[in-house]
């Protein structure tokens, strides 16, 4: 017997599965101070491509997933971007923006650099170099700042150096995804003034989402007086939501608007209250990121032929941020370990690698091996950093 289900209800059941066992799974990771590791664990090996599909009840898949379970799971992340915002103030934005800017810079033109030619030397074709290498270049902003959420990191100076190099990786993500849509639409290299004109337009509309976190968003949810109970809470959330898609819908990534509206907040008088609700909600949202980012590795057509090109590409992406992203810092502030926590923080990727990585896919110019293969990198290397993370930050911090 099959039974024919809304795909509103399918997408409840999904998620509540996905949470109930992402939960599971961190808690046996919590003594490591790392349970982000299960939740991903816990999406791969309950996803649609594992044992989401091989159980089935009555007929109907475990696991099931549809533009409504994408959707929950993109605000998962949007809430993690703007509860990190809420413990940066833009004051602090300031102070480590130099830093911030320089890392994130030279961390991704090393790493597209060494991905580009190690493809080549692979035998891979131009078109498919340039998308396998901007897929590795740029850092997974929402993985990276759970990670030290759940280490408890997000204080020190250095952290907060990473989590804007990661909004800027953001930004340069936007001008990658443009290069391999040309490359993968076109076949053609954009032309440098067209990446000058990009860049223009990025930075001029940061500046307008910028005016509206400073001075619009504080406005509404502090200065005026709000009767209704809630009401703080559900401004702040809102503010996040509206910047998240302001953000997407210029070309940005939704998590560029997230962080700024959590940073906008973070200036005003209720800030206690606001981060309190965003920690709560976080507990289910959260989860739900993580577990879809998990699922959506289809081991089924990765090749064994590729564990050659994944082990390669794998030490690119580590090699390329630890270096690009610890050097900046080590001539800056000339101490060894801060420098290495920043280049062992920036070396997740996320999102925007697999979207650009899905582009090729679409267009032809990535197999779907090779696809597979730049998804189960990027979960692997999650679990590294988790690791590493821990392991170096177990020696006692020291001011920049």
């Amino acid at each position: 017997m099959t039974i024919i289900l809304d795909p509103a209800l399918r997408a409840v059941l999904s998620l509540c599965i996905l949470i109930v066992i992402a939960k599971i799974t961190a808690e046996i990771f919590t003594p490591l101070k790392i349970p982000v590791l299960g939740e991903l664990l816990a999406g791969m090996a309950f996803g649609p491509y594992a044992l989401g599909t091989a159980i089935t009840i009555y007929g109907v898949p475990l696991v099931e997933f549809n533009e409504i379970v994408f959707a929950f799971a993109e605000i998962g992340g949007i809430v993690l971007l703007f509860l990190a915002g809420l413990e940066t103030s833009f004051a602090e934005l300031k102070e480590v923006l130099p830093f911030s800017i320089l890392t994130s810079s030279v961390g991704v033109i090393l790493t597209f650099i060494l991905g580009y030619l190690f493809s080549l030397f692979l035998g891979l074709s131009p078109q498919s170099a340039i998308i396998l290498a901007a897929s590795i270049s740029v850092t997974g902003a929402a993985i990276t700042i759970r990670i030290l959420e759940d280490l408890h990191l997000t204080s020190l100076k250095e952290s907060r150096i990473v989590i804007n190099a990661t909004m800027i990786d953001s930004i340069s993500g936007v001008i990658l995804l443009a290069l391999a849509r040309s490359v993968a639409l076109n076949s053609t290299f954009p032309s440098i003034y067209s990446i000058v004109e990009m860049m223009i337009k990025v930075i001029l509309l940061m500046i307008v989402i910028l005016a509206i976190g400073v001075y619009v968003i504080p406005y509404v949810v502090d200065k005026s007086e709000w009767k209704v109970a809630g009401s703080v809470e559900s401004l702040s959330i809102a503010s996040c939501f509206f910047l998240a898609a302001l953000s997407q819908a210029i070309g940005l990534s939704s998590y560029v608007g997230a962080l700024i509206a959590g940073m906008a907040v973070a200036r005003a008088k209720s800030i206690r209250r606001v981060r309190e609700f965003i920690l709560t909600i976080s507990l289910i949202f959260s989860p739900m990121f993580f577990g879809v980012m998990g699922a959506v590795a289809n081991f089924s057509s990765f090749s064994l032929s590729n564990v050659g090109l994944l082990i390669v590409f794998m030490l690119i992406a580590i090699i390329g941020k630890l270096l690009g992203c610890s050097l900046p810092i080590l001539v800056l502030s000339r101490k060894d370990l801060k420098a290495f926590h920043v280049g062992v923080s920036m070396i997740p990727r996320g999102e925007i690698s697999i979207i650009i990585a899905s582009i090729g896919l679409s267009a032809g110019v990535v197999t779907p091996d090779l696809y597979s293969t730049i998804v189960l990198m990027i979960l692997i290397i999650a679990f590294i950093t988790s690791i590493f993370l821990h392991k170096s930050y177990s020696t006692k911090s020291e001011k920049l």
